[in-house]
């Protein structure tokens, strides 16, 4: 049976007595039903994860002692920063999720001429949001760091950064069919572009392709926002990250044809 993870922002250590908040209690309690005793895994985001028990759990209090660390890392081999346009909020919060998943080290909110406008008063607590599912993220898919999340910004703004030693790509669907197949061995991470419902402007990739970034597209079908960016992660991770699918020989295969050629 899997061991239920929580992110606690607070320093951590073997033999640690933590308090959690109110709400991550009310969570284990009424939502998982842990009991006293129950262990579970505990990380910050700094590295590493420990196993942790119950000492005293009550409707109002939950307090854990660290038993053990282990300093187990599930990071990708590509750093990726991925720079979303923002978009209605359904389908920014689902982008940010499964950014997060699939390895992303950084995340940076951009508004572009088709984005969705917000409030300056909003982007606060748009910001706490969306770390909070970096949390939730982090604690369903067994990543111990967290990537980090920047201000919004506007994509001008964004491309005045010089892409240095990174590949650039900005996404769109007049963008070229083909992705290199090999990572240059002068890039040492990727940036990857996407833009809001509606796609970025002309110009707007204009702009990109003028600071170098590459101009592509990811097969022939106009997909959603949130969809384009799980498709791109999952192409990045496969092509130069850690995210390869092992396929066993069509001779082994359960559903080998023995009468095919």
């Amino acid at each position: 049976m899997r061991m239920t993870r929580l992110f606690v922002n607070q320093p951590l250590g073997t033999g640690h007595l933590i308090t959690l908040p109110p709400e991550s209690t009310h969570y284990l309690l009424t939502v998982l039903r842990l009991k006293e005793s129950a262990k579970l895994t505990i990380f910050n985001g700094q590295g590493g994860e420990y196993t942790a028990q119950f000492i005293t759990l009550s409707k109002k209090i939950a307090q854990l002692q660290l038993l053990e660390y282990h300093p187990i890392e599930r990071e990708s081999s590509l750093s990726i920063t991925l720079v979303q346009a923002l978009a209605r909020t359904e389908h920014f919060d689902y982008a940010i999720q499964k950014a997060v998943e699939l390895g992303i080290t950084q995340f940076v909110p951009v508004f572009t001429e088709r984005s969705p406008s917000f409030a300056e008063t909003q982007l606060d607590k748009k910001q706490q949001h969306w770390q909070k599912i970096i949390h939730s993220a982090c604690e369903q898919c067994g990543r111990n760091q967290l990537p980090q999340l920047l201000v919004p910004q506007s994509l001008e703004t964004w491309l005045t950064h010089p892409l240095t030693t990174n590949l650039g790509l900005v996404l769109s669907p007049t963008g070229q069919p083909h992705w290199p197949r090999n990572l240059p061995k002068s890039n040492t991470a990727v940036i990857l572009l996407i833009g809001p419902e509606g796609g970025l402007s002309s110009q707007e990739i204009e702009q990109a392709q003028h600071k170098g970034y590459q101009h592509l597209a990811i097969g022939n079908r106009i997909l959603r926002t949130e969809t384009a960016t799980v498709v791109a992660l999952t192409t990045c991770q496969v092509l130069w990250g850690n995210l390869a699918p092992t396929c066993s020989h069509p001779s082994t295969s359960k559903f080998h044809n023995e009468n095919s050629p």
